[in-house]
């Protein structure tokens, strides 16, 4: 770490949690839950009746065990009753069956609650919470989360916002006008306090952490519980903060070396370190001189005979590739003393088939045989599907079809390991599967045709599991299918 830069604290700033009601939850404990959203409802209509006699807001003190909480008059859009106290807000959902694929409850910390206990201790506390007062068996994802560090010895300036490398294309600067800007009567004095890059679900914010909390008197907790403990914090210096907002639908795109998902809650706490570095690598700031960084403002630069010469974005490209990471940048992606590992993009997920893909490659074949065949009659289509095929053959030593089942297996395969490594739920995939089965092995019996190659029949087989009794699905599709192509000649 450069001499001057000190690390004053790395904690997670901000977290929200969704509970989702677990299938194995027995009938005692989720009438149980049940009966206490059906109280704290009646308590909620109380304290609504309370607002509307006296015109100001009142609320209904209700505890879970130890814990005090009012309940609001109002809630949150999707959930039934909220719950408040100066550790964190519980929304709840009146849920209908234990079957729900939308979460019962959601969580946030606050700030100051995370930063007084640390959040592992603080997790602890409000699951245990939840497991004793409202459900017993849940699941919990990570809706959000902010991790932030705090530094002393670099102060940011309108240059910083300028040396950032990221693929983001939303970006701001924070200024804070002065006295003497806002008097004078051309303007133009103003004190930078920060910028952001990224959008809503990968965010980044650096900002000046001092002159928040003194404008803030509510934001000081920082100072009391994160800094004043800490022998590197000097209260002279200004502390920066750097942080950044991840939300599950982030999460869900990032995988471990063994192709598990982020959008695991437990993958998440156990590689903060992780999430951190791969943070500051998504949002890397370069070690450009002023000069350059003037140029980019400009975007231009001046050459020695006192011509200004566009940057190209090919030019400005070269640039951020040839220069080197801020040397401070690259010294903060260890969290807490910890090194993070790298952290890869998940795989694409596979879609699900959609009619109107099917009606725009209809479109687009026809448009095609139009402008080829002058025609778009049956003879012209038959025609088309003859000569790919034709085409298809000759080409990679199978049929049209075939190559479409290879195709289709490929996507077959990709959602299988998807499913194995949680990335995604299971599509109804298996009818196509079967399908292509008992096309590809009966074909010899229904279909007076070239039979399928070797590759084809090899795979089908090797990933033959289905039971005998349903290794034909339909077979008066098969027969009217196999009719069609013996008449036509298609495939």
């Amino acid at each position: 770490m450069e001499k001057n830069i000190k690390v004053i604290s790395q904690h997670i700033d901000t977290l929200k949690t969704h509970y989702y009601i677990d299938k194995k939850i027995d009938d005692e404990d989720y009438n149980k839950y049940t009966t206490t959203i059906k109280k704290l409802l009646s308590l909620k209509k109380e304290s609504q009746e309370l607002n509307n006699t006296y015109g100001d807001t009142k609320t209904i003190n209700y505890f879970l065990g130890k814990h005090k909480f009012n309940v609001m008059p109002t809630s949150i859009k999707g959930f039934s009753v909220l719950l408040q106290n100066s550790d964190c807000s519980i929304a709840l959902r009146q849920s209908k069956n234990k079957i729900n694929p939308s979460p019962s409850i959601k969580i946030e910390f606050r700030a100051e609650f995370l930063a007084r206990k640390g959040y592992i201790e603080a997790i602890k506390i409000i699951n245990l919470l939840v497991t004793e007062h409202l459900l017993s068996d849940f699941h919990i994802k990570i809706s959000e989360l902010h991790l932030a560090t705090d530094i002393q010895g670099y102060d940011f300036t309108h240059l910083d916002f300028f040396k950032m490398k990221t693929r983001s294309r939303k970006c701001t600067t924070y200024e804070d006008e002065s006295i003497e800007a806002k008097s004078s009567a051309y303007g133009g004095i103003t004190t930078f306090t920060g910028f952001t890059y990224g959008g809503g679900d990968y965010h980044l914010r650096v900002y000046n952490k001092t002159k928040e909390i003194t404008q803030f008197k509510s934001k000081s907790f920082a100072k009391h519980h994160l800094w004043d403990y800490n022998s590197n914090y000097d209260e002279d210096k200004t502390v920066w903060r750097i942080e950044f907002q991840i939300r599950r639908s982030k999460l869900k795109k990032i995988v471990l070396d063994d192709n598990t998902s982020l959008d695991d809650y437990y993958n998440v706490l156990n590689n903060i370190p992780s999430l951190w570095k791969r943070a500051l690598t998504d949002f890397n700031m370069k070690n450009f001189t002023e000069q350059q960084t003037f140029d980019l403002l400009r975007g231009k630069r001046t050459l020695k005979s006192g011509v200004d010469k566009p940057l190209t974005k090919y030019a400005i490209y070269k640039i951020f590739s040839r220069t080197e990471t801020l040397p401070f940048w690259d010294e903060i992606k260890t969290w807490n003393t910890h090194e993070g590992k790298v952290l890869n993009n998940a795989p694409k997920i596979p879609k699900n088939g959609n009619f109107l893909y099917i009606e725009n490659s209809i479109k687009s074949l026809y448009s095609t045989m139009a402008k080829f065949y002058g025609s778009t009659n049956a003879d012209a289509l038959i025609d088309s599907f003859k000569q790919a095929n034709l085409n298809s053959i000759e080409k990679n030593q199978m049929s049209l079809l075939e190559s479409t089942y290879h195709k289709q297996l490929d996507w077959i395969e990709n959602i299988d390991e998807m499913n194995r490594s949680g990335l995604c739920g299971t599509p109804d995939y298996k009818d196509l599967e079967r399908e292509i089965f008992s096309v590809v092995t009966k074909a010899s019996e229904f279909v007076k045709l070239s039979p399928f190659t070797e590759k084809i029949v090899n795979r089908i087989e090797s990933r033959h599991t289905f039971d005998e009794d349903i290794k034909i699905k339909d077979l008066n599709y098969l027969n009217n299918l196999v009719m069609e192509t013996e008449v036509r000649g298609v495939f």
